[in-house]
C-alpha cells in the first residue's frame, strides 16, 4: 500500500539499487514540475517504511529486553534453588551445572575520597565555540566555513 498513487514509472524508484536510481531517473521524460512532485510522492513513501521500520526496531529491542530478563530471573532462580539444596556442581544428560566465584568488581563506596590519579580527562571540541572564532577570522589556517545547499519539500 503506497502513500500517494503513483505512476508504475515512479513506482518502480522505491525498488531499485542506489547505482539505477540516477540512471532510472534521467530516463523519465516528464517537466521538470511533475518530476519534481512524483519524485516527492516516492520521498514521502520511503520516509514512512523508514518510520514504520524504525518502529519495529524499537519494538523487537523492547522484545529483546523482556526476553533477557526472563532468561536472567529463570538463571538466578535456578542458582538460589542449587544453593538452597547446597549443591554447586552436578550433570544431566543434557547439561552440566556449576556454581563457581566471579571476578571480584568494584563497588564504590565514597566517590568523593577517590584521589584525582585515578580520573581521565576527556579532551572534546567545543564545535560551536570554535565555529564563533573561526567566523570571527580566527584560526583560518585550522579550519574553514563551507556553506551548502539542501533540498526543502514543504
Amino acid at each position: 500500500m503506497n502513500l500517494y498513487e503513483l505512476t508504475e514509472m515512479y513506482q518502480n524508484l522505491l525498488d531499485l539499487e542506489e547505482e539505477e536510481l540516477q540512471d532510472h531517473l534521467k530516463n523519465i521524460d516528464d517537466e521538470i514540475e511533475i518530476k519534481a512532485e512524483n519524485i516527492a510522492k516516492v520521498l514521502k513513501d520511503l520516509e514512512a517504511g523508514s518510520e514504520a521500520y524504525k518502529k519495529e526496531i524499537e519494538r523487537l529491542s523492547n522484545k529483546k529486553k523482556s526476553t533477557e530478563n526472563r532468561a536472567k530471573r529463570l538463571k538466578e532462580y535456578l542458582q538460589m534453588a542449587m544453593e538452597e539444596v547446597d549443591k554447586k556442581k552436578f550433570k544431566t544428560n543434557l547439561f552440566s551445572f556449576n556454581i563457581q566465584k566471579n571476578a571480584p568488581y568494584l563497588k564504590i563506596l565514597d566517590e568523593n575520597k577517590i584521589p584525582e590519579e585515578f580520573y581521565k580527562v576527556e579532551k572534546k571540541l567545543d564545535k560551536t565555540e570554535f565555529k564563533k572564532a573561526v567566523k570571527a577570522g580566527k584560526y583560518l589556517d585550522v579550519a574553514e566555513l563551507v556553506q551548502t545547499e539542501s533540498l526543502r519539500i514543504r
